[in-house]
């Protein structure tokens, strides 16, 4: 580790780089995609969350027409958030939601899954 450099500052630099990738629309729309295939509602919000505050929260609660304060309850793991709220908050971060269709190779292992 370089001088200077403690433990605590190495995760702060983490979330830097990757905030500043959720920039791009692209990344973001990618980023929350395999968030939302993980089939987990708590890594779809932390996702969500990611890309809106690495936007600003203001902005887009601003943009979204939703208090900022709502913003910050939406992204608890504990509350249940609409699909209107989360339509409005991505789209608000410039990403749409959009399905397609599974590979026939995927259908099949899911099925011996289950």
């Amino acid at each position: 580790m370089k001088k200077g450099r403690t433990p605590a500052s190495v995760p702060s630099k983490i979330r830097e780089r990757l905030y500043e990738k959720l920039q791009d629309p692209a990344y973001a729309s990618a980023y929350v995609n395999e968030a939302l295939l993980e089939g987990d509602e708590v890594v779809f919000k932390t996702a969500v969350g990611d890309v809106i505050r690495a936007r600003g929260v203001m902005k887009i609660a601003k943009k979204a027409g939703i208090n900022r304060s709502t913003v910050f309850k939406t992204l608890k793991a504990e509350t249940r958030t609409s699909f209107t709220t989360f339509h409005s908050l991505l789209y608000a971060c410039d990403i749409n939601f959009s399905t397609q269709p599974m590979l026939k190779i995927k259908r099949a292992k899911a099925r011996k899954k289950a």
